[in-house]
């Protein structure tokens, strides 16, 4: 009997050794299949040009379709000369050339210069790169319908590479306004049946917006990963007012009543300090000793603003020139950044990342409310500073030379100007057709008038007392 346990218990560890054998391999081999989709989505386009009370008041209550506002965004959305500073194209989900870069399309400047950094720190080669286009209008009604169309498209996306025998992972990178129209596929994937369902492996917020009215679907569980990443210079971030639920937006996602912050979840707030020489006219290398460096040089805090997260350096926004990374975003880093915090699970799931370019260092503390110095959690190494340089020089190579301010304002305000024109030539025909309505009912009431004169119809009157009328139950 104990020789029959002994056989059976050796049997069942046999077959689990062989199990778990196989479940390697097939997670080795999977592994070696994993080919990672990365999708940009761009932000909202400005509405500077469009801040009235009128304007305002549509965009608080949504009611943006009929207005100048729509129509002039929905022409420069089609104007490819806004596709120069940022990763954007047309509308829908379009893959981007990174192997033939050229002054036309940012995207495939900056989508290359990621996957160049992505590469350096030990990533497999991929080029999976697409762009989300949306149509950029501050919208929530619109948001949640253009995140139907994202899934939609990323799900085809999706099944065909995996008939081509490939696993599928999924990244996106998002912007502004796009992060919260990204968010809205939480709330699409409840509405999707079993065999349409897939999910987001990282899901990266830029400057994001976090509104009440979809924080929550961070909890979505379409959602593996979320990192929200924002920077105490970026003023931008806070200006959405336009809800009746809160004032303005917020930088972080916080825990609220019915609301908890999952663990998936990891905001990183971005801090840069690098130094330039007191005497501009001095050519002195950056040195070593930090009491040399601190009497020649000046200490400068370069922690990015709103526009420096996303758009090349030649925007006409408020990039700034003498900005470290120029003419790269930060965005590019995101690689650096997110592998060094997977290194070291010792750190929060909130966190500061100060990165020192003069250093070639990158340090990463826990965020605390009350500011108490304190030493970093880790410091690990940044780029070089050679492989920095070339991918400025790179990127350089394809500055645009006809993006300037003058003609961005044009467009601008072109689109505005035929917007206005439009809508005032539709008033006037929408009058004109009220007019013609109003005239033709007019002439069928006159004409109507008119034929019962000369017509005049005999009116019998059923309930007078008549014998000749009066039907078969008369009493004669």
């Amino acid at each position: 009997m104990k020789k029959m346990i002994a056989v059976y218990y050796l049997a069942l560890v046999m077959m689990q050794t062989t199990l778990m054998s196989k479940s390697s391999e097939h997670t080795q081999q999977n592994k070696k299949n994993d080919t990672w989709i990365t999708v940009f989505v761009h932000g909202s386009f400005s509405l500077k040009p469009h801040l009235t009370l009128g304007n305002a008041l549509n965009v608080i209550f949504d009611h943006i379709e009929n207005s100048v506002y729509y129509r002039s965004t929905e022409i420069n959305r089609q104007d490819k000369f806004f596709y120069k500073n940022q990763i954007m194209m047309g509308l829908g989900l379009h893959k981007i050339d990174i192997k033939n870069p050229n002054k036309e399309e940012a995207a495939r400047i900056s989508a290359g210069c990621y996957e160049k950094i992505s590469q350096f720190i030990g990533n497999n080669p991929c080029d999976q790169y697409y762009a989300f286009g949306w149509s950029g209008l501050v919208s929530h009604k619109l948001r949640y319908l253009e995140a139907g169309i994202l899934h939609q498209q990323l799900g085809d996306l999706i099944k065909k590479l995996k008939a081509e025998g490939k696993n599928p992972k999924v990244r996106i990178i998002s912007y502004s306004h796009g992060g919260n129209m990204s968010i809205q596929l939480g709330a699409i994937h409840v509405t999707k049946s079993p065999s349409d369902q897939f999910f987001i492996d990282e899901l990266y917020l830029n400057g994001t917006p976090v509104q009440i009215e979809t924080d929550y679907l961070i909890n979505s569980p379409i959602f593996k990963k979320v990192y929200n990443i924002y920077s105490k210079a970026d003023c931008v971030q806070k200006l959405d007012f336009f809800s009746f639920k809160r004032f303005f937006s917020n930088r972080k996602f916080t825990n609220r009543k019915n609301f908890q912050l999952p663990d998936k979840l990891t905001q990183i707030r971005l801090n840069i300090i690098d130094y330039t020489p007191k005497d501009l006219n001095a050519n002195i290398s950056l040195p070593c000793d930090d009491a040399i460096l601190k009497k020649h040089f000046k200490k400068c805090t370069y922690d990015p603003g709103h526009y420096e997260l996303w758009f090349m350096g030649w925007t006409i926004l408020s990039y700034r020139k003498n900005f470290p990374f120029n003419p790269l975003p930060i965005m590019n880093f995101l690689p650096v950044i997110v592998k060094a915090l997977e290194e070291h699970p010792e750190c929060s799931h909130d966190v500061i990342v100060r990165i020192l370019p003069y250093k070639e260092k990158m340090e990463v503390y826990n965020y605390e409310k009350i500011k108490i110095k304190h030493d970093p959690v880790f410091t690990t190494d940044f780029l070089p500073k050679s492989f920095l340089d070339d991918l400025k020089v790179h990127a350089l190579k394809y500055e645009p030379v006809d993006y300037n301010l003058e003609t961005y304002n044009r467009k601008m305000y072109d689109a505005i100007a035929i917007a206005k024109y439009e809508y005032q030539e539709l008033k006037s025909l929408k009058i004109q057709e009220f007019k013609n309505i109003k005239k033709e009912k007019s002439d069928k009431k006159n004409h109507s008038k008119d034929h019962k004169k000369s017509h005049p119809t005999k009116v019998v009157n059923l309930q007078k007392n008549n014998k000749r009328l009066s039907g078969f139950l008369h009493n004669t």
